[in-house]
């Protein structure tokens, strides 16, 4: 079993990265750092896979081009990671809290336990979930449940990719832009139940700001959160959630 580990980090951004670099030598867990794509700043018109009408359509508002970046910075791991021969992507935000003194010891045993039993098949596992709804335990070690989130958790701190899920986001999501990553991975892991997640999480943000924080620029104007966050968007947050649910319910149901 071979495992790359990426953490996703800005040039310039060295207090976060000697932190997150101190607490992973703490676990004796080796990792490359990646260096991250900057969109802060950056004209929407400068990201030719981007679609602002979908966007809008979708999410209720046009995205920033740090969250774009933030979205290359991603891909462009599992593009690096598919070019490799590993069986499994760690890809780890630095703005990373390990909260738990066995990081290292449950990954291990988690993915070891997954690779003696090939039929269950996943995509991906959330290390950060904030909640575990809808979900069923298939696994236990040192205190956490291995668990099919089938109503995949948002946070994208710190994630695990199998090949075949790599591949498969990977080709789903790279010619067209229109949702952060995490909203994005979040409703196709919803919809095909291939999602898993680690229960109570092992990481948690640092409560840092946020590198990735930024103006809204689209069409060389700027806009504030408030003015982004409409009533639009409010609803369309709560039609993609319910029908997350729906999808998840359905998995659940189905015991897939």
């Amino acid at each position: 079993m071979k495992v790359e580990t990426y953490l996703i980090n800005l040039d310039g951004s060295h207090e976060r990265l000697d932190n997150a670099t101190r607490q992973l030598n703490q676990q004796n867990f080796p990792f490359v750092r990646f260096p991250a794509y900057d969109g802060r700043g950056k004209l929407l018109s400068e990201f030719k896979e981007y679609n602002d009408e979908k966007s809008i359509d979708i999410m209720g508002r046009s995205l920033i081009g740090s969250e774009l970046g933030c979205y290359k910075s991603h891909l462009r791991c599992i593009e690096k990671f598919l070019k490799t021969d590993a069986d499994y992507l760690i890809v780890l935000e630095d703005d990373i809290q390990i909260i738990v003194d066995q990081f290292k010891a449950i990954l291990d045993e988690v993915l070891n336990w997954l690779s003696k039993h090939p039929e269950i098949e996943w995509y991906a596992i959330n290390l950060g979930a904030k909640k575990n709804k809808l979900s069923k335990k298939i696994f236990h070690t040192k205190g956490h449940d291995l668990v099919k989130a089938y109503y995949y958790p948002i946070r994208f701190i710190g994630m695990i990719w199998s090949r075949q899920g790599a591949q498969a986001f990977f080709e789903y999501s790279v010619n067209e832009m229109y949702m952060p990553v995490d909203n994005l991975a979040q409703s196709w892991l919803s919809q095909n139940g291939k999602g898993l997640s680690i229960w109570p999480p092992l990481v948690k943000p640092n409560g840092a700001d946020s590198d990735i924080d930024g103006v809204i620029a689209t069409q060389g104007k700027k806009r504030n959160d408030k003015e982004a966050r409409s009533l639009s968007y409010s609803l369309k947050k709560q039609k993609r959630m319910w029908r997350d649910r729906m999808y998840a319910v359905k998995h659940l149901l189905g015991g897939s």
